[in-house]
C-alpha cells in the first residue's frame, strides 16, 4: 500500500503498533472539554480520503447452499452509512453475544461505528460486530454502503470530548488488533476478510502486520 507511510518511529518500513490505552490530555477532561474545534479531524480527511461507495448484491440461497452472505466482522474505518432495500439479513451482535436482526426503516440509513471511531474515542464508542445472512430461496438482497474513512496515511489522535474520562480503552483482541493509522487498519481488515487470496497471491504480505 503505497499510501501508507514508508517508515515510522519504530524504525521498520511502514510499521505501526496496535492502539493501546491512551488518556486524553487533562484539558480534554475538564469542564470546558466540550468546547473543542469542529475541525479536529480535518487534516485526517484532507487531500484524498479513502471514502468508498458500493452497491452489493446478495444472491438467494441454494436449497443445499450456505446461508452466510457475509461473515462476522467489524468495519475498520470511521463510519458506515448503509441504505438497504427492505429485504432482511443484516444482523448485529448484542452485549450478550447473540445476533439480532436490524429492522428496515424506509428512508433511513443504518449507521455503523467503525474501529477507527473506537480508537478516536479510546473505547467509549465500540465498533460493532455484524454479519449478513443471504435471503432464502431465489430472493435477492441489495444494499448500498458508504464508508467514510480518512486518508490511508492518517493517524487518528484521541478525540477530546466531554465523556473522555469514562472511556475504558480500545478492545484488546490479539486476533484483531486495532491500529491508529488507517492504512494499517484497512490492510489488516483486507487480510482478515480475504486470507486465502492473500496466501495465494501475496504470501509475502500474509505475515507482515505489526505485532
Amino acid at each position: 500500500m503505497a499510501a501508507v507511510p514508508a517508515r515510522t518511529a519504530h524504525g521498520r518500513p511502514g510499521l505501526d503498533r496496535p492502539a493501546q490505552r491512551r488518556r486524553p490530555p487533562a484539558a480534554a477532561r475538564g469542564p470546558g472539554c466540550h468546547r473543542r474545534p469542529e475541525d479536529f479531524y480535518d487534516d485526517a480527511f484532507a487531500g484524498h480520503p479513502h471514502t468508498n461507495l458500493k452497491l452489493i448484491r446478495y444472491p438467494g440461497r441454494a436449497p443445499q447452499g450456505d446461508d452466510q452472505g457475509v461473515g462476522v466482522h467489524k468495519d475498520y474505518g470511521f463510519l458506515t452509512l448503509l441504505l438497504t432495500d427492505g429485504v432482511g439479513g443484516l444482523q448485529v451482535e448484542g452485549p450478550d453475544g447473540r445476533f439480532q436482526d436490524v429492522p428496515h426503516i424506509p428512508g433511513a440509513f443504518v449507521v455503523n461505528l467503525g474501529e477507527l471511531l473506537e480508537v478516536a474515542t479510546d473505547g467509549y464508542l465500540k465498533a460493532t460486530n455484524h454479519r449478513v445472512i443471504s435471503p432464502p430461496g431465489a430472493r435477492e438482497r441489495y444494499s448500498a454502503p458508504f464508508f467514510y474513512n480518512p486518508r490511508l496515511d492518517a493517524r487518528i489522535a484521541p478525540l477530546p470530548f466531554p465523556h473522555a474520562s469514562q472511556a475504558d480503552g480500545v478492545t484488546q483482541d490479539p486476533d484483531n488488533p486495532l491500529f491508529a493509522e488507517y492504512g494499517w487498519n484497512s490492510f489488516k481488515g483486507w487480510l482478515r476478510a480475504h486470507p486465502e487470496v492473500a496466501r495465494r497471491h501475496h504470501p509475502d504480505l500474509a505475515g507482515s502486520l505489526p505485532g
